[in-house]
């Protein structure tokens, strides 16, 4: 691999090691371009406020941090400032003007929650429920729309299982989506190190039969994530029955 994209810190509160201990871990496995890309603070309403992303308040500390590092090693490793966010319709725009203004590069889209969270149906828990599965494909292809994400985390996150043919009727009209917006989709390797449900062979053979590559993301919570090439053997084997190629890069979309 020469580029990660998806790399969290300990503002999210389920990460750990400093962002300069994966600078050092990234330049150890030889990868040429490390984004930052940890879960985005969101403006909700009131006094709710997820456990799993930072505050707004920590933003600027986040992007002084990342920034700080891409000057002191400039020449040697190119680094970007990103952050991983969900779509809520009810909140997006709002939140979008603030991350652009605190100077985030990009967004990677992570469906965690269904809806507007925290009423909505977390992406990760068990169905056999169709509207579930639909909501979830509907959302992340309105997110598509937006024009605001790089590509897909773990699109394959959702849960389902149900019929085979309901499965592919719903998560083949998101590869579709996803081809004709030139969204690229990731093979995430935290699935991989953690066995959940993603990724999933259903989804890739649906990503197969539409010639589409796909893009390796460590979605790394400890610095040692990137040096650990056990996912990157178990991935190349997932994927070549499928010949689904990898992008070494992919393009920054600017918020």
């Amino acid at each position: 691999m020469s580029a990660n994209y998806h790399t969290h810190t300990p503002r999210c509160n389920h990460a750990v090691g400093s962002e300069r201990e994966y600078v050092q871990k990234a330049l150890e496995a030889g990868l040429k371009i490390l984004g930052f890309s940890d879960h985005t603070p969101y403006l909700f309403p009131g006094d709710y406020y997820s456990t799993f992303r930072m505050h707004p308040q920590e933003l600027p500390g986040y992007v002084a941090a990342v920034e700080s590092l891409k000057k002191e090693f400039a020449g040697s490793l190119e680094i970007h400032t990103g952050l991983e966010a969900e779509f809520y319709p009810a909140y997006f725009p709002k939140t979008l003007d603030f991350l652009r203004e605190a100077g985030v590069e990009y967004l990677l889209l992570g469906q965690h929650f269904i809806g507007n969270e925290p009423f909505g149906s977390y992406s990760g828990r068990e169905t056999t429920d169709e509207s579930i599965l639909e909501g979830y494909c509907r959302q992340v292809i309105a997110a598509m729309d937006t024009g605001a994400f790089t590509y897909i985390a773990h699109p394959d996150i959702i849960h389902f299982v149900g019929p085979r043919n309901i499965y592919r009727k719903w998560m083949g009209t998101l590869v579709r989506e996803a081809k004709d917006h030139q969204i690229p989709l990731e093979l995430n390797l935290l699935g991989l190190r953690e066995n959940r449900n993603y990724p999933n062979s259903l989804f890739l053979e649906l990503v197969a039969e539409e010639n589409l590559p796909m893009v390796l993301g460590y979605d790394a919570h400890q610095p040692d994530h990137l040096t650990n090439t056990v996912q990157l053997t178990q991935a190349e084997a997932l994927l070549n029955p499928f010949g689904i190629r990898l992008l070494p890069t992919v393009e920054l979309k600017p918020i």
